[in-house]
């Protein structure tokens, strides 16, 4: 039972955000910190998960993923609901009646400061919670309800393109120059990457789906359409914020789910930055940066196993190997997550992971494509690299 047991990790996590964000004052500051340095210091003292257990109840653990869905309307909802004057759907006198916690007081006692902790806090979890558990169940193109549910758990972020880019481009793309979510190695610093990142991964969704509609021979303006259904889905949640909070819960809302989004990016950048492939060739483990990192494993749901994910994207996440010998990220999400946020520090720890990727596991073919992205790299240890091509 225990092996089913540690992928409640992210529930506690969660559980105890909406506690703290109904405590009010700086409880969720305290509570985000310890998350936080809970998972950079497991990644760092608990070392690597390289089993491959059985699991014979995997509805145990599609039932767990499911209730992230709920979990994270109830953040989001306590996250509204302090915003407000009044008490939407009577949640204040709910919680005083049964706890005796007057939540009102405690709405009253919290800063500017706490609602911006909020803010990042609630944000970063929509990435790691909802997003990750989202981008799972959206990879399972055949089952509707997984298909419904993660696109929810999308909206969170104002994210409706990712269902249809990353499962449709980004995978058949990845490590090539033509993919938008693969960071160049003359991308090194991810605070101007964001902007194009997001742009040219949201048109190329729109263009996917106009494509796929044009197939069917359905309108653009239609219920087929995934891209406006998603944007549905995201207005909901914003109406949501309105009858709570009016337009200050709006644009919380929308700056909560932009933190999420760019906690993707992030995920995104630091997973592929300037690894290459050659376009129409097979996807193998060395294409994606990988880590095996024992608590990012558990709360991430094995998203760390992603050398493997990118190799068979249908796969749920307790089947994914844990390929060892796969290029590995510089610590755990955590960890390389701080990194790539620091241009300097980042390119100082990725830059000998690239090196050492030109010279153990490239291709003839990719080392050519290497030579070209090192000339165009602000880094002069690539820049002056030449890799043999064999």
């Amino acid at each position: 039972m225990t092996k089913y047991l540690r992928f409640t990790l992210m529930h506690f996590t969660l559980l105890a955000v909406i506690v703290s964000i109904f405590a009010g004052g700086p409880w969720i500051l305290i509570t985000g910190g310890i998350a936080g340095a809970f998972l950079f210091l497991g990644d760092h003292f608990m070392g690597d998960y390289l089993d491959e257990p059985e699991y014979a109840h995997p509805g145990i653990l599609n039932f767990l993923l499911y209730l992230i869905l709920p979990l994270l309307a109830l953040a989001s909802l306590a996250q509204a609901w302090m915003l407000g004057t009044g008490d939407f759907l009577g949640i204040g006198t709910a919680i005083q009646t049964v706890t005796g916690f007057d939540v009102f007081a405690a709405r009253e006692n919290t800063g500017i400061l706490s609602i911006a902790g909020t803010v990042l806090v609630v944000g970063v979890l929509i990435a790691a919670a909802g997003t990750n558990v989202g981008h799972e169940l959206t990879h399972r193109t055949w089952s509707r309800l997984d298909m419904i549910l993660g696109r929810w758990m999308l909206a969170f972020s104002a994210n409706p393109d990712f269902a249809v880019e990353h499962v449709y481009n980004h995978h058949a793309h990845v490590a090539t120059i033509g993919d938008p979510a693969t960071a160049r190695r003359k991308d090194t610093n991810i605070w101007l990457w964001f902007p194009g990142a997001i742009w040219h991964e949201h048109t190329a969704a729109w263009r996917f789906e106009l494509s796929r509609l044009r197939k069917i021979g359905k309108p653009v303006l239609s219920i087929e359409n995934a891209m406006l259904r998603g944007y549905a889905m995201v207005l909901v949640l914003a109406g949501i914020f309105f009858a709570a909070a009016g337009w200050l819960g709006v644009g919380v809302f929308l700056v909560t789910a932009l933190i999420g989004k760019l906690t993707l990016e992030v995920a995104n950048y630091m997973e592929h930055f300037g690894l290459v492939r050659v376009p129409g060739e097979p996807v193998q483990p060395r294409h994606s940066w990988n880590t095996n990192k024992r608590m990012s494993s558990f709360v991430l749901y094995s998203l760390t196993r992603h050398s493997a994910h990118h190799e068979q994207g249908d796969l749920p996440f307790w089947v994914l190997k844990p390929y060892p010998e796969a290029p590995e990220m510089p610590h755990g999400y955590a960890g390389t997550f701080l990194a790539a946020l620091c241009p300097p520090l980042w390119r100082r720890v990725i830059t000998p992971l690239l090196l050492e990727w030109d010279a153990k596991l490239a291709s003839p073919a990719e080392l050519e494509i290497v030579r070209k992205e090192n000339a165009l790299s602000d880094i002069p240890e690539l820049r002056h690299a030449t890799p043999a091509t064999g």
